[in-house]
């Protein structure tokens, strides 16, 4: 990412990949990539680039790229991840010079944390249709799949196999073009949505509340570790046979201490070894990258949270004092 202009290509950075099909203009005709909380690879797949390759040719074809816009902003200004100060710091430490995507976002959320302007919400950004209640297909990607139910698409009207052409305007193709118009959504009021069902066009509106872009699971987002602190140990589940010897049930929390590198995790007495059953009065299944997320979104600097682990077959309780400051 070091030269890539961040003023042009603006994208999710926390996600794994990717694309532009862009003119020679820079001038764009779709976007690919992005993701759903539950995987990586959600909206990854041969058939859905085949896809976007194919409509590009057409779009091409017809001399149709997408407007220079608020949706796909120019190229005439530049800036890169390298000018930015807290980016310039990131890269003073170390020998490799590469910057990967998701440190862009990160370098950003710290420079709004040195002027007081970070909020913890800023995490998250390019939300999911399905923080709506859209569920695209993975390969006909502005295909609905399916509409959930009591969310804020089930009373607009539409369905199941509706194929979206265009939301506030903007025509989509793919879940990465979904998603930047999404990205672009006010936090409340109304998204206007076009849709084809077997070949009418239909209009509907999806109201905007509720803090629908906060909704999901962020433990994903490598920009989580800006906004809060992090226990300070390492983690794996404990396996069916471990819990049922532990008589621990399956929807509750069990993970194993295998490495410890924060101070106050030491001081707190985390031995390795140790399985965390619960963690500031939670005992819900997490994997350890959620359990992190929790206290990153809903902890501040210097809080102080209980702990109770199993020790020896035995439960201890334990107290966490978080780092005072971010350590990276």
């Amino acid at each position: 990412m070091n030269e890539v202009n961040i003023n042009h290509f603006q994208f999710e950075y926390d996600l794994t990949w990717m694309s532009f099909f862009q003119n020679h203009l820079g001038q764009t005709y779709l976007r690919y990539g992005g993701r759903e909380d539950i995987g990586a690879e959600s909206h990854l797949n041969k058939d859905s680039l085949l896809l976007a390759m194919r409509e590009t040719l057409r779009l091409h074809s017809q001399k149709t790229p997408r407007e220079f816009s608020r949706f796909e902003p120019s190229n005439e200004t530049v800036s890169t991840p390298i000018e930015i100060p807290s980016m310039v710091k990131i890269l003073a430490k170390r020998q490799n010079k590469c910057v990967h995507c998701h440190e862009v976002k990160s370098a950003n959320l710290k420079e709004l944390q040195l002027t007081g302007k970070l909020e913890k919400r800023m995490v998250f950004t390019y939300p999911s249709p399905l923080n709506l209640g859209i569920q695209l297909d993975a390969v006909e990607q502005n295909k609905i799949q399916s509409i959930v139910k009591s969310s804020a698409a089930e009373t607009t009207g539409l369905k199941a196999n509706d194929i979206i052409q265009s939301l506030d305007g903007h025509p989509v193709f793919t879940f990465a073009d979904v998603t930047r118009v999404l990205e672009l959504a006010p936090d409340e009021g109304v998204l206007k949505v076009e849709a084809k069902r077997e070949g009418v066009t239909i209009e509907s509106e999806i109201r905007l509340a509720d803090s629908w872009k906060t909704n999901g699971d962020p433990s994903w987002r490598e920009s989580t570790h800006i906004v809060g602190p992090n226990s300070g140990f390492w983690a794996v589940e404990l396996t069916a046979s471990q819990r049922k010897s532990m008589k621990i049930d399956e929807d509750k929390l069990a993970l194993r201490a295998n490495a410890i590198w924060g101070d106050w995790a030491k001081k707190a007495g985390i031995k390795h070894g140790d399985v965390v059953t619960s963690i500031d009065g939670k005992s819900n299944k997490m994997s350890i990258k959620q359990l992190q997320t929790y206290l990153q979104m809903n902890k501040e600097w210097g809080e102080v949270v209980k702990l109770v682990v199993i020790r020896k077959r035995k439960p201890k309780r334990l107290t966490m004092t978080l780092p005072q400051e971010n350590h990276d």
